[in-house]
């Protein structure tokens, strides 16, 4: 356990929450609490829990349960196409007897019900559904507790609970601008990139609707002839190429950002290749956390926290989980992706989006929930 410092409340739950919003290593064991108005601008009121199972509606007790599950949502945020669709969504359950942190990658084109009205559900990606409990205009039919500033959090937690088939208790919601300001201020992170590999067409931000040259006659003609996972290719001028090598990589913001979200590249495209560097990013962010470079700057994360991260977890809560779980270097941290070399498979929607179900069959959840059982026992 790293030596206390006299104001070690106060630096110990700041640390918490930076670990929180870094989508890191929840708890690095640190030291202390944190003045309770500084806190007042993440969490957001969520007066009403969610009844995933027809249990009573009471406030998890910590002490008393053997594991409880917190979802990591990462968005682009403004001034990005599509702001609210959360591009990371992972799972840390958290088993404080077994001395285990299981981190489970969701990815964003799992095909889903999502709860639109309290009779209606529709089909959508599961990254949709932080950005349909985030539109109260659209969806204005909503249960209550699907709408407000909890209501893209509520929502999701709802929907990624019955894909993975266990309750999921809270949620932290990060957009990605702020997630480079943290990563900048860190002075940047070593993450070891798995494989070298190439993205010639990772979006430029603001470019999404460059015409690249042509009229307005020949984008309606490609429209016509290539699918939309062909069509990028049309329009060079909307994209950059990047490039990763493997082995330990210096990354400020930007660059972690890139290399997280890329997603078309030929070696180490694809969703099950996403998760393995998120996965990465997330060993250096733990790293980083736990190293004094982190110590020194303390304040200026936790002010870059404060302004884009949103939750669910309240101060007593917090301080609750903390006393239980202690250090996070005593517990054995593993990961679990779903993908189509588990439990998934390919298929297209109605409307010919690529979409990813379970082997067994859309809507049936049964196999997935076992895969996952089965992986956090191991």
């Amino acid at each position: 356990m790293p030596k206390a410092f006299p104001t070690k409340l106060s630096f110990y739950i700041k640390k918490i929450l930076l670990g929180l919003f870094l989508l890191g290593v929840f708890l690095t064991g640190a030291v202390g609490t944190y003045l309770y108005f500084s806190l007042s601008g993440v969490f957001v009121k969520n007066n009403q829990k969610l009844n995933l199972f027809g249990t009573p509606t009471i406030k998890p007790n910590y002490e008393l349960q053997s594991s409880f599950n917190i979802l990591l949502l990462g968005y682009g945020g403004a001034g990005h196409d599509g702001g609210n669709l959360s591009d990371v969504l992972i799972v840390m359950h958290i088993n404080p007897d077994k001395k285990d942190i299981t981190l489970i990658s969701v990815p964003r084109d799992l095909w889903v019900e999502i709860p639109i009205r309290s009779d209606i559900s529709e089909n959508h990606k599961i990254n949709a559904t932080y950005a349909i409990g985030g539109d109260d205009k659209k969806y204005g039919l909503k249960e209550p507790q699907y709408k407000g500033e909890a209501g893209g959090g509520n929502i999701a937690k709802k929907v990624v609970s019955g894909a993975i088939g266990m309750p999921v208790d809270h949620f932290v919601a990060v957009d990605f601008e702020g997630f480079k300001k943290i990563v900048d201020t860190f002075g940047g992170l070593d993450v070891d990139v798995p494989v070298t590999f190439d993205d010639y067409f990772y979006p430029i931000k603001g470019a999404e609707n460059d015409t690249c040259g042509k009229s307005a006659t020949e984008i309606a003609k490609l429209h016509e002839l290539y699918s939309d996972t062909q069509l990028h290719h049309q329009f060079e001028c909307r994209y950059e190429n990047i490039h990763f090598d493997k082995g330990k990589n210096n990354m400020d913001g930007e660059t972690a950002l890139k290399f997280v979200r890329s997603r078309a590249s030929a070696q180490h495209g694809g969703d099950f290749a996403r998760s393995q560097r998120q996965q990465a990013l997330l060993l250096a962010i733990k790293e980083k956390l736990i190293s004094m470079e982190a110590i020194k700057k303390v304040d200026e994360l936790f002010a870059e926290f404060s302004k884009t991260v949103r939750t669910d977890l309240d101060l007593e809560t917090i301080k609750t989980i903390a006393a239980i779980l202690g250090s996070s270097g005593n517990y054995n941290i593993k990961y679990v992706s779903l993908n189509e070399d588990n439990v998934l498979v390919a298929s297209k929607s109605l409307d010919g989006q690529f979409i990813l179900i379970p082997k067994a069959g859309e809507g049936v959840w049964s196999n997935v929930h076992k895969f996952i059982l089965d992986e956090i026992n191991k």
